[in-house]
């Protein structure tokens, strides 16, 4: 009797320790579990830089061939002025289910080149992504390239991953695109005090040596509004500024992009101007 009273003690002193009985897997964790092995080798596969490349190639004819059927429908000579109007407003929505996805896929601004014509009639589109200098017109020259050139401090061999735009010191500098600050740095060395604006499309912008910073981190800004003054903090030899372009994380040459709005303005001018008979 003793005995069996203390056993009853102890099991409620520990707690009854039946192993409980494993949750089962039904059809539906089965199921779900499919889904996401599934969803894993899509994206795997999606993602895989042969089929990147594939894609941006099999976009970039695509869009090319846009933009021969809409300069093929400007010169247009027939008589039914109507249906020249409906043909290019369906190539214009065309493009426009697909213009967003290739601006994000481009790795830089050669590709712009297929968007020429449509950009005319959408030239808005130029103030989401770098499309101007970020100096006043006529206001510098340009001191050092984007690629490999020797550095002025360290006088060795290095790549330049900008373009350098020598100016007198406190002259302005713009936004070359609408964005929001991402980052405002101040350093003695590098690029010294630099503001870097993220833009659409996997666009980045970077404005080093500044003297002088104009906004705050998280402000939205529009192309050409004033964030700063050129300087010559960090490491530079003279007042100047330092200008890059990072796409999709990358940088690139920014230099493509500095006439880029201006061009496709002039053609709209010209053809504004050829449609209201002004030679």
């Amino acid at each position: 009797m003793i005995f069996f009273e203390s056993t009853i003690f102890w099991r409620k002193k520990v707690g009854d320790t039946k192993p409980k009985s494993a949750k089962t897997f039904g059809k539906k964790e089965f199921a779900y579990f499919l889904f996401l092995i599934i969803m894993c080798l899509f994206f795997i596969i999606w993602h895989c830089p042969y089929n990147s490349a594939q894609r941006l190639q099999d976009n970039t004819i695509t869009m090319e061939l846009y933009e021969e059927r809409l300069k093929m429908n400007l010169v247009s000579s027939s008589a039914d002025v109507d249906l020249i109007e409906r043909e290019r407003d369906q190539l214009l929505l065309t493009i426009e289910e697909k213009i967003v996805g290739f601006l994000y896929q481009i790795p830089d601004y050669s590709y712009i080149s297929s968007l020429e014509t449509y950009l005319q009639f959408r030239p808005r589109l130029l103030e989401q992504f770098p499309s101007a200098v970020p100096l006043e017109k006529g206001n510098y020259s340009i001191s050092s390239n984007y690629g490999i050139r020797v550095h002025p401090i360290s006088d060795k061999e290095k790549k330049h991953y900008g373009i350098d735009l020598a100016t007198p010191r406190g002259k302005y500098v713009y936004a070359s695109a609408s964005g929001t600050i991402k980052d405002i740095l101040y350093s003695k060395k590098g690029y010294g005090t630099h503001i870097i604006i993220k833009h659409r499309f996997g666009f980045e912008t970077l404005y080093g040596h500044l003297n002088k910073v104009l906004v705050r981190k998280g402000q939205t800004v529009k192309q050409h509004e004033m964030i700063g003054a050129v300087g010559s903090t960090g490491s530079s030899t003279g007042y100047h500024l330092h200008y890059e372009i990072l796409k999709n994380k990358h940088k690139i040459d920014p230099k493509l992009s500095f006439n880029l709005k201006n061009t496709i303005y002039t053609h709209l001018i010209e053809l504004n101007t050829t449609k209201d008979g002004v030679e």
